[in-house]
């Protein structure tokens, strides 16, 4: 883990970013600049929608350009939003800054996700160690983010600016430019596996956009539903606390019980997403506090299995020339079900109630697992991914 500690301070650090300013914007949006929630809703769907398209364009740009410049350009779109935002945190500017820090932060995130993927060969459990210390830092950045909000607003753009200037710096100083094959395999494949190949992918792609439109309704409806039960905010807010410290507690345990295989991480995605699914099914009808926290652990474990899983699983199907594109394909399908989440939630809700949507989200999920385990083949992948099967 050491050699990789710069790789995996610059994952962490952008994902400090995200968690210091999206937590606030719908506060800030609806307290400070006097703006409807649904408006609200529609700058997070802004601010997704361009991370989705940050995250195509980051990912072509690193598998095409130059690795180094991708993060550079990344990193220096990000840094002229959060410069404007700390002048003018005023509507509308607001809404096309932080569109504009969105689309640069995917550009970011899917360079820095390209360069694991990179390295994802020589240390099977990058990934995984990505994914806990940006869970830490996440946990770490959201609890900044609500001190330095009631100072001033200007506070967390400035502390963001500050991570990202930190990030570059590590880039500058330890990332390399990856060399290239000078010559590409040409290895004919039959449309059989072609479409089978292609079908495992977009399967896990899906899978991520369903994982996070249930995801994001703990982030958004869950909430109301909790203070129709007369649980207070503060209980609810700390749901999310001890989420963090599950996840940091137990994320490196689980690399013990399994090994960096296809057969493993096939399992750990199925299982991950089973539990998740429970997770919805355990809030219907739920009243006391104690059946939210048995949710919030479900959807912990479920988040750890599934989703610290799916970028290495993802990155068996790509090769030496299109890495970073194939993992900007799983950032913005987790873009795109972030954004569609609240929205989907709200509408499911308003239609029925929070009970048919719990059974929903659960009955997906399950519909889900079963078509993994008969799409999910380890004959679909490329002749270099058999070595860890």
């Amino acid at each position: 883990m050491k050699k990789n500690l710069p790789i995996l301070l610059a994952s962490m650090l952008v994902n400090m970013g995200i968690g210091l300013i999206m937590p606030i914007t719908t506060l800030f949006l609806h307290n400070r600049l006097h703006q409807s929630l649904v408006t609200s809703g529609y700058v997070l769907m802004g601010f997704s929608l361009a991370m989705v398209l940050g995250n195509l364009l980051g990912g072509w740009l690193f598998d095409h350009w130059k690795i180094k410049p991708t993060h550079y350009l990344g990193g220096v779109l990000v840094w002229l939003n959060l410069i404007l935002l700390i002048v003018f945190p005023i509507w509308p500017w607001y809404t096309i800054l932080v569109i504009g820090y969105g689309l640069g932060l995917g550009i970011l995130n899917s360079a820095v996700n390209g360069y694991i993927a990179a390295y994802q060969k020589e240390s099977p459990n990058l990934f995984t160690n990505a994914y806990w210390l940006a869970n830490l830092g996440m946990g770490l950045a959201t609890f900044l983010s609500g001190i330095l909000y009631a100072h001033n607003i200007r506070w967390v753009f400035a502390v963001a600016l500050m991570l990202f200037v930190t990030t570059l710096i590590v880039v500058k100083l330890f990332f390399q430019e990856i060399p290239r094959s000078s010559s590409i395999p040409k290895v004919k494949a039959s449309w059989k596996s072609r479409s089978h190949f292609s079908g495992s992918l977009w399967f896990i792609c899906l899978l991520l956009v369903i994982i996070w439109i249930g995801y994001e309704q703990w982030n958004s409806n869950v909430s109301v539903y909790t203070l129709q039960q007369g649980i207070s905010v503060q209980k609810y807010s700390l749901l999310f606390t001890i989420s963090t410290i599950e996840i940091v507690v137990f994320q490196p345990l689980l690399n013990f019980f399994f090994r960096p295989t296809f057969k493993n991480e096939k399992y750990r995605i199925l299982s991950g997403t089973l539990l998740l699914g429970i997770s919805y099914l355990n809030l219907i009808n739920a009243q006391h506090y104690s059946q939210f926290l048995i949710g919030i652990t479900l959807l912990s474990f479920g988040d750890m299995l599934a989703l610290t899983t799916t970028p290495a699983m993802i990155n068996r199907f790509a090769t030496d020339q299109n890495r970073a594109t194939i993992q900007a394909l799983g950032s913005t399908a987790g873009s795109l079900g972030r954004a569609l989440g609240p929205l989907l939630g709200g509408v499911m809700i308003q239609l029925w109630n929070y009970q048919v949507t719990f059974i929903i989200l659960f009955a997906v999920h399950l519909l889900f697992c079963l078509l993994g385990s008969w799409q999910l083949k380890s004959n679909s992948l490329g002749k270099s991914e058999h070595l860890n099967m």
